[in-house]
């Protein structure tokens, strides 16, 4: 298994734990509030002898919802934070006329040694 199945498998596990559908870049069902991730840049790191010795993971994670989503991204950053996800942000929040959903990103990193 590669470095960013690896990390997506972690990730996708936290995600899960929110009790909500999440999948990878695309939802295609029909609930009220989901979520889908997505890889957004990797980076060797931590170089000794010209070679990386660690793996740093970028990433996002977007929450749709029809309703009040502010504790679900309460918790979202906080069970991130416990599975060693870091360096986490909130982006702008958005509503889609067209789907009727609430729309907010989160970017974060992880370090794989």
């Amino acid at each position: 298994m590669d470095n960013e199945q690896s990390v997506d498998n972690l990730l996708k596990s936290t995600l899960l734990k929110l009790g909500v559908p999440v999948e990878r870049l695309r939802f295609a069902g029909k609930v009220d509030t989901y979520i889908t991730f997505q890889i957004i840049n990797g980076n060797e790191t931590a170089y000794a002898d010209d070679d990386g010795e660690a793996y740093e993971h970028f990433y996002r994670a977007d929450i749709y919802s029809k309703k009040n989503y502010l504790a679900l991204l309460k918790q979202t950053k906080q069970i991130l934070k416990a599975a060693g996800f870091y360096n986490i942000s909130v982006n702008a929040e958005v509503y889609e006329n067209d789907t009727g959903l609430y729309h907010v990103s989160l970017d974060f990193n992880y370090m794989e040694e």
